[in-house]
């Protein structure tokens, strides 16, 4: 009887331990019994100085039923509802218009941006995908006590500063917006902390705080006569933009984003402060070079800095004739492409964007410090292939030299609307190989995975191609992705839909973005992979395909600085060890 009465004991205390065990696999979110009472989350408030903030969505204000709503807030949410920068600006908000699905802003009538005049009636159908919490982060202490609460209390962290890419959604999480770190420091004579080496081994280099963006680092950059790498979108966010590799205007020639890291400030998740380089914490350095985010918040990083070049800009426009069939137009597209590796190797990059129907492609070249001779030269052999193409396709070419590239980037000083459209998206790093070994491959391929002259069909819109050839092929010891360094050109194909297309639609046709389109792309460059800011999110084998042969030791590196899995994203390092369970909680496998 005592036996009897013993293992029951024993079988209902390894119930309780395992029923504990199984609970505390999940991270803790709203409604939940380990969710933060709200006496922690205002202790939390007071240790960052009053900067915490609720997560509410952007458009909530525009709902009579909600505690926030504010029909004056609201015309300001409607005004500003396609710009990314006003996105970036808000402590929860992301460009990607899906996200904000069942909460978009209402006009004073009830209908909303995407014309259902049944919204404001229905009321706000989502709590939206964003965190609950947010630190409005301006000290590197603020991100430690914000890693430090989520730690104890087992939540997700999550980290935002633009919102551009959607990795910055986290639903039921505690953020950290880093977007008013701003400071910028220039420094002609730059060495790395605790590296001891002498002055003669020190460059230009700038220092940049988190929240830096593009436009804000190269106009910063140009009053000191230099320039640094960054992207092609004036809001995009330096950090995000390059820890994870970063093409640009002028990383053809002076390196990825990842490859011009020196330095970075990185809050660990034990809530310690680290400084990594080539002479400190090297792995964590390796990591961030290239791996994505999830290894730490970086409160500032060092870029290397170069002295201004002179720029000259080759502007291409080509367009199919009314009696060109779409065959014959793939082929003259793949030939323009054939061209690209001898021109790379000349001194050029830019940008390629082939859309329709009508039929085009615009092409923006850029060379630095060439003079207007050796750019003639460079472009003569794609010049005289275009003229021998005149009766299929119509042609036009320009040119523009500056003295200072910084002034070639007030011509573009892009910046891509937002809130709008939903899409899809799928990209493939293709090498020189691929572009001139088999000419009537690559064209059927261009083919398969590009527009036709017809009109499209439903609510999807066709496909775009917007092709960059701006990798550099020079090796650096870091984690980017193996395939950059053999990639001539990046790849991306996406297409687009309104708001209110039926769901099973826009599914079908994200679906058939990965495995038709995708696939086309895949069998072209069977052996490359895709690029992690721009790939899509239903990438197969993606730990492959975005990290290449570096994964198993970024595994190694996350286990050892994030073994709670507290920074979690979508195909970020390690996000394959937890999924998201029935009550939408992040909960680890195995």
């Amino acid at each position: 009887m005592r036996l009897h009465h013993y293992t029951s004991s024993v079988v209902l205390t390894l119930l309780i331990v395992a029923v504990k065990a199984k609970e505390q696999t999940c991270k803790c979110i709203p409604g939940d019994d380990c969710w933060p009472s709200t006496d922690s989350w205002n202790a939390l408030n007071g240790s960052v100085e009053g900067r915490l903030i609720r997560g509410n969505p952007p458009a909530s204000v525009c709902y009579q039923q909600e505690p926030n709503y504010n029909p004056q807030a609201c015309q300001t949410v409607i005004s500003k509802w396609s710009s990314s920068a006003w996105h970036a600006a808000d402590p929860v908000s992301v460009d990607a218009p899906d996200v904000h699905r069942g909460c978009y802003p209402l006009y004073e009538n009830g209908t909303n941006v995407l014309g259902d005049p049944t919204a404001g009636t229905r009321g706000r159908t989502t709590s939206g995908w964003f965190s609950t919490y947010v630190i409005n982060a301006t000290e590197d202490s603020h991100v430690q006590e914000g890693v430090r609460f989520a730690r104890a209390h087992g939540l997700r962290l999550n980290v935002k500063n633009t919102g551009h890419n959607t990795n910055s959604e986290a639903p039921g999480s505690l953020s950290v917006w880093t977007h008013y770190l701003k400071s910028i420091q220039f420094t002609k004579k730059w060495l790395p902390q605790g590296c001891h080496l002498p002055t003669e081994d020190s460059r230009m280099a700038m220092t940049f705080g988190a929240g830096v963006q593009d436009r804000e680092a190269f106009e910063a950059a140009g009053k000191n006569d230099a320039v640094v790498v960054g992207g092609t979108d004036s809001t995009v966010g330096l950090v995000g933009w390059s820890i994870a590799g970063g093409h640009g205007y002028l990383t053809g020639g002076y390196g990825m984003g990842a490859d011009n890291i020196l330095e970075a400030k990185v809050v660990t998740m034990d809530g310690k402060v680290f400084i990594a380089n080539e002479c400190q914490n090297s792995d964590l350095f390796w990591a961030i070079r290239g791996g994505g985010p999830s290894f730490g918040v970086l409160t500032s990083l060092t870029m290397k800095a170069y002295p201004m070049p002179n720029a000259t800009m080759w502007s291409i426009n080509l367009a199919a004739l009314n009696e060109t069939t779409d065959v014959e137009w793939w082929r003259v597209v793949a030939g323009f492409h054939s061209y690209l590796p001898a021109l790379k190797q000349a001194g050029f990059q830019g940008y390629i964007t082939a859309g329709g129907p009508p039929m085009t492609l615009t092409g923006a070249m850029f060379a630095y410090n060439m003079s207007n001779s050796s750019t003639s030269a460079a472009m003569a052999p794609l010049h005289s292939y275009l003229q021998s193409q005149a009766n299929s396709t119509s042609v036009s070419e320009s040119r523009a030299s500056v003295l200072r590239w910084i002034d070639i980037y007030h011509m573009f000083n892009l910046t891509l609307a937002a809130g709008g459209e939903a899409g899809a998206v799928s990209s493939r790093l293709i090498s020189a190989k691929a572009l001139t070994e088999d000419l009537e491959f690559l064209a059927d391929v261009l083919s398969q995975v590009g527009p036709t002259s017809g009109q499209a069909s439903g609510d999807i819109s066709q496909n775009s191609i917007s092709g960059s050839f701006v990798a550099s092929p020079e090796p650096v010891d870091n984690a980017l992705n193996p395939a950059w360094r053999d990639a001539l050109v990046h790849l991306r194909i996406s297409n687009s839909w309104s708001m209110d297309v039926p769901p099973e639609e826009a599914r079908n046709a994200t679906k058939s973005m990965t495995e038709v389109t995708g696939c086309a792309l895949r069998h072209l460059e069977p052996d490359s992979g895709a690029y992690f800011n721009e790939a899509d999110p239903n990438e197969p084998d993606w730990q492959s395909s975005l990290f290449g042969t570096h994964y198993p030791r970024l595994l190694a590196v996350k286990e050892k600085y994030d073994s709670e899995g507290i920074m979690w994203c979508h195909h970020c390092v390690g996000s394959e060890n937890w999924s998201f369970g029935e009550e939408g909680g992040l909960c680890r496998q195995g």
